[in-house]
């Protein structure tokens, strides 16, 4: 492990991890030395305290990925902001710490998809591909560059048994496995959560007893990446406005609007529209500029076929729970298996993907899923979350949606 109070400024160039100073890892890793991946708040704070209590080695990094120019919101500077307060806590806790300047890397990896994606039509989730993409590979990427062995994050998740399964964390109405389970198995392997088994209430506690809860930011926003939370705001402005029709299932035109990357699946809400019933969002085509409108039952989906899988265990014969938001419901669901292979088992990946590369070992053919409920606006692009219980068993984007009336129609689901 580096001596002293800093370790070295990195710099990303071109999406690899290269060091101004020095390179600091001499021989073999620290095993009890940990990167925490520092971001200003509390939780990563709390996890960056606990590890020290228990022994750990600590050292921590900050990631500074964006800076949102064209917002109104004072918050702009949040960035900034976020690593000045990571830099007091490390001071506080006496810990090693270094900022990492990512924001090329995040611009192109995670920015660029979600306006591309948004563009099609579609509704991505650029936390999930943050952290598959970016955010835990870089981490990793720097801790064995520093000589440390493993990372943390303050997220609320857990890892069960040895090798770790992910598994949801115990205060679900905090629980992010979700946003962590198209981390490749071989990269979370090397991962440690020290809040998974802590409620948020728990971790405040221990925030204040520590004397972190005046060093620490409040809440994060929905989307880090736009500081006043506005994505219509952010997305007209990269994209301009695309106008259309607003039309019903008949295609009769109801209204006009400026860009179907403002609605999503499901959406009621600021439709732009009068009409003697509620209508709901129920089809985009960004190729024809066209949002088509139904009653609610045409937002239920009864099947979805998943591409960009990362497989995490072998699905059980029972049913699973299929989570397509970050916070929300679940349905009951099985895997028809791949579309490229009929059907059958789906292979849980067990190698660990190249650092800072696409983890393509963990990815497969793209899966279908049956529901056996339905479930209400569900969108591709959306990423879909299989769990056994409380462990996470797959998880991909969703590629397309199948109406329930279909599956009601086939008799795919089970009585």
């Amino acid at each position: 492990m580096c001596k002293g109070r800093d370790i070295p400024a990195f710099l990303v160039v071109g999406g690899a991890v290269t060091t101004e100073v020095y390179d600091c890892a001499r021989g073999e890793p620290d095993e009890r030395g940990v990167l925490v991946g520092l971001s200003g708040g509390v939780d990563s704070a709390v996890a960056a305290l606990l590890l020290r209590e228990q022994g750990y080695r600590v050292s921590a990094v900050t990631l500074r990925l964006w800076s949102d120019p064209g917002s109104s919101d004072r918050r702009t500077g949040r960035s900034v902001q976020d690593v000045a307060r990571a830099a007091q806590v490390a001071e506080r806790l006496d810990i090693a710490h270094a900022v990492v300047d990512a924001g090329d890397v995040f611009s192109s990896g995670v920015v660029s998809y979600f306006v591309d994606q948004y563009a099609q039509g579609r509704t991505p989730n650029p936390c999930v591909k943050c952290n598959a993409r970016i955010r835990f590979g870089l981490l990793l990427e720097i801790a064995r560059k520093s000589g440390l062995s493993r990372i943390a994050t303050g997220h609320y998740a857990r890892l069960i048994g040895s090798p770790g399964a992910l598994a949801r964390g115990v205060d679900r109405r905090k629980d992010q496995s979700y946003v962590l389970a198209e981390v490749p198995p071989g990269l979370l392997s090397h991962c440690l959560f020290p809040l998974g088994s802590l409620t948020k209430a728990e971790v405040r506690r221990l925030a204040a007893g520590a004397g972190l809860e005046n060093e620490v930011a409040a809440e994060s926003q929905e989307i880090c990446f736009i500081s006043d939370d506005d994505h219509r705001r952010f997305l007209r402005q990269r994209l301009g406005e695309l106008p259309g029709a607003i039309v019903d299932l008949s295609g009769r035109q109801l209204g006009r609007h400026s860009g179907t990357y403002n609605f999503t699946i499901g959406q009621r809400k600021g439709l732009g529209i009068s009409a003697d019933r509620p209508l709901y969002v129920v089809a985009l085509s960004a190729e024809r500029r066209e949002v088509v409108v139904g009653p609610p039952e045409g937002t239920a989906a009864g099947g979805v076929v998943l591409e960009d899988v990362v497989c995490h265990r072998p699905q059980p014969s029972r049913s699973l729970l299929m989570q397509w938001r970050s916070t929300g419901g679940s349905v009951r669901a099985r895997v028809s298996g791949s579309t490229a292979e009929g059907g059958g088992q789906v292979q849980v990946d067990t190698l660990p993907p190249a650092v800072g590369d696409e983890p393509a070992s963990a990815r497969h053919e793209a899966v279908a899923v049956i529901l056996e409920e339905p479930a209400m606006g569900v969108s591709p692009g959306q990423t879909a979350v299989l769990y056994d219980r409380d462990l996470v068993v797959m998880a991909g984007t969703i590629r397309s949606t199948r109406p329930w009336s279909e599956t009601m129609r086939e008799g795919c689901v089970k009585g």
